[in-house]
């Protein structure tokens, strides 16, 4: 035997048990790859400039570019949405959302027509003569149908020609939300479902596809608000919410506050897997309101939050439905937000000098306290209502100091009114606590009213079981609304180059939602940039709101927990290897050394496994494999073999240098040195003479595959075949790496 057949006969056996190992770990991941018909839905904030929607990629669909912020919504392969990120110009890109309307059932009786308008003081408006005329209000909603008891001054639909699902008409309502919604602010005065205030300029914004029911993206909401904001409306309706902040229609909801406009939305309703407020209701410019029963109860679906500002009638609201002449009822913050809408409709016309805020202020000072003293997360401040309520000194002076904006006293002193306006309205109170035929006296001289009270006749004494009913069977049709929890948050954000090093805003930080991803996206003019510096104000954010780091680059991409930190600054570096190191010549990609630094401190031990992905050419097809260096042993130990979108993928809970190998090549350069290093006499390499061949060569097989690999003698078949078991069990991929696929 000659030392040339020993060295074949290891190859052959190394690749025999390398092929039989690896080949059904290929077959586990090949589920995972990325496929390029996938179309996701992502809202793209550039610096300044926005590109044109002829010079972007013709494979990018319904592409919307806002007018009032540097902004495009777009549907494109979930492939693209790393080169998208590395565009010089692009500031950060948002997986869209989705967002629901905050209806909780549909009820086929009614109380009495009239009791929501009764609770709230809208025939005391109107006694006074006010009905919100000339108030410009847009809904923005699922559609509006033009039934005969409901006049629009306009409408606008999102979705025009060139949209994806096609075109649909702002006047097509193909859910009756945004029709109910909208009657209960300017249906017909002395109708059945007659509204809160019906001399208004309504205006409805479809921002709902007919294709898609009752869902759609956030982003739609976006156009909704910026077509409100360029058309001058005073009041904004929003009964649609959505789960978590973005930074892109925050910034929106933020200038339609600055132009002086009303923004009313629903808190969102209940149930087992949602207990959190709905967004935008949740932002401090938004009203957000809550929802109560007949009783003035607080519903018990509706959203229990510190944010809730206003409680409304929400239980059983009739109003009008998607068909000619035809009334529904139906339930949820949805219905109560509207009611203030309305109110807030009324007042600003009896107030026309006043701003938004101060309107606002008058609607805290006005509230009836319900439930705790005070605001509270049920009620906010309490039942909206045109009248002022008479309270104990005391009382107004604690609302007072709690109104968040301005002080009601301070905005009735600026406009010379505060004298007057108590002994009216307590005047106008007083009647309606001691006679409550104040509503009969108004649909008295309106005898097409009388018809659908006597349709409620004998309805009252049964409110209370009906009530009862209402109550179990809501709560159901909002579950299965809720089926499909949403995706977590993923931002894509251009770093900036700070001396050669990444920096990041702490905005970009707030635009992430919480448990969601930041991913920091490097393109090929920031390739000289291997580091990451983060404040400790930054790693507080993150570490508070669970936020995982992504580091991406072309050739790499860096997956770190946010449990991964401790308390101070922190020095993420990822730098290329040009010193080169053992069988680096046969090495298919850099060597890369990843290190994690806070306060100056090198953290060696980690509470949670980091994932490490190599794009390398077909890795996948060539079986390549990505490698730890070990510095104690000095040698290269295998780390993964997972393939998911094109590169190949490792879990650790560590650092350290790494790259991918070609485990045939990496074996073979390893034979090479211990070729080069072993002595020239071929009978040093030959066994005893009581040694048989066939153990001879089970020995050095074995030797041969374990140094292949940086495993002790013996160790690597189980070793292997124990990481495929756990890497299949885990399925591959990463959800941060991709979005919510378009069905």
């Amino acid at each position: 035997m000659n030392k040339k057949w020993l060295i074949t006969w290891n190859t052959v056996c190394t690749l025999i048990l390398l092929l039989s190992i690896l080949i059904p770990s290929t077959g586990a991941f090949a589920s995972d790859r990325h496929l390029s018909d996938e179309y996701i839905d992502i809202i793209v904030r550039y610096l300044d400039e926005v590109p044109d929607e002829e010079d972007l990629d013709p494979d990018f669909k319904n592409v919307r570019t806002m007018t009032l912020m540097p902004v495009q919504l777009m549907t494109v392969p979930a492939s693209s949405i790393k080169d998208i990120s590395q565009m010089e110009n692009v500031r950060r890109v948002t997986y869209d959302q989705e967002m629901t309307t905050t209806q909780s059932g549909q009820n086929e009786f009614i109380y009495s027509d009239d009791w929501n308008q009764d609770m709230i003081g809208t025939f005391d408006a109107w006694e006074e003569g006010y009905t919100g005329e000339n108030i410009r209000v847009a809904v923005l909603d699922t559609g509006f149908y033009n039934h005969e008891e409901i006049t629009y001054a306009g409408g606008y639909s999102i979705f025009g020609e060139d949209h994806t699902e096609g075109p649909d008409s702002w006047d097509n309502d193909h859910d009756g939300h945004g029709t109910h919604v909208s009657s209960i602010i300017g249906a017909h005065q002395y109708t059945r479902a007659q509204g809160v205030a019906p001399g208004v300029d309504l205006f409805g914004v479809k921002i709902y596809h007919s294709a898609e029911g009752n869902r759609t993206n956030a982003s739609s909401l976006m156009e909704g608000l910026q077509w409100a904001i360029e058309n001058d409306m005073d009041i904004i309706t929003i009964s649609s919410g959505y789960p978590s902040h973005s930074e892109d229609i925050y910034e929106m909801i933020q200038q339609a506050s600055r132009n002086g406009i009303m923004i009313v939305a629903a808190s969102g309703n209940m149930t087992e897997n949602k207990t959190e407020i709905d967004f935008p209701a949740a932002y401090e410019e938004v009203i957000a309101v809550s929802s109560v029963d007949q009783n003035q109860h607080h519903v018990e679906d509706s959203m229990i939050a510190e944010q809730n500002e206003l409680a409304a009638p929400g239980r059983s609201i009739l109003g009008l439905n998607n068909q000619p002449g035809d009334y529904t009822t139906m339930s949820g913050t949805s219905q109560a937000t509207p009611h203030v809408a309305g109110i807030a409709a009324l007042l600003m016309q009896k107030y026309p000098n006043e701003t938004a805020g101060q309107i606002r202020a008058r609607m805290i000072q006005k509230a009836r306290d319900l439930g705790q003293d005070g605001r509270d997360e049920l009620y906010g401040y309490g039942l909206v209502h045109f009248l002022e309520e008479v309270v104990p000194e005391p009382e107004p002076v604690e609302e007072d100091e709690e109104t968040p904006e301005e002080t009601p006293d301070d905005s009735l002193e600026e406009n010379g009114e505060e004298p007057q306006e108590p002994v009216d309205e307590d005047d106008s109170a007083s009647d309606e606590t001691e006679d409550l035929q104040t509503p009969d006296d108004v649909t008295e001289e309106a005898p097409d009213n009388e018809e659908p009270q006597e349709d409620t006749d004998g309805e009252d004494a049964e409110s209370d079981d009906e009530d009862d009913q209402v109550e179990d069977s809501e709560p159901d049709d909002t579950e299965e609304e809720e089926d499909q929890a949403p995706l977590q948050t993923t931002v894509w954000i251009r770093p900036s180059d700070t001396n050669g090093i990444a920096t990041i805003d702490d905005d970009d930080i707030l635009a992430v939602a919480d448990s969601g991803v930041l991913a920091i996206s490097f393109d090929s003019t920031l390739n000289h940039i291997q580091n990451v510096s983060l404040t400790s104000d930054q790693i507080d954010l993150i570490r508070e709101r669970n936020i995982t780091l992504l580091i991406a680059r072309l050739d790499m991409e860096w997956v770190i927990p946010a449990g991964n930190f401790q308390a101070g600054n922190a020095f993420l570096s990822f730098e290329s290897l040009d010193t080169p190191m053992e069988y680096s010549e046969v090495a298919k990609s850099d060597l890369i050394d990843f290190s994690i630094e806070q306060d100056g401190e090198m953290i060696t031990a980690f509470p949670e496994e980091m994932a490490y992905r190599f794009f390398t050419d077909e890795p996948e097809l060539n079986q390549d494999s990505l490698y730890q260096w070990n510095a104690a042993q000095e040698e290269w130990v295998l780390s993964g073999e997972t393939y998911t979108n094109g590169g190949v993928v490792a879990n650790t809970a560590s650092v350290g240098t790494f790259a991918v190998f070609n485990p045939n090549e990496l074996a073979s350069a390893i034979l090479s040195g211990s070729e080069d290093s072993e002595p020239e006499d071929v009978e040093d390499l030959l066994p005893d003479e009581e040694t048989t061949l066939e153990e001879e060569d089970e020995t050095d097989s074995s030797d041969t595959t374990s140094s292949s690999f940086g495993q002790s003698d013996g160790e690597l078949p189980v070793v292997l075949v124990g990481a495929v078991v756990i890497l299949t069990s885990v399925g591959g991929g990463f959800y941060f790496f991709g979005g919510k696929s378009k069905q």
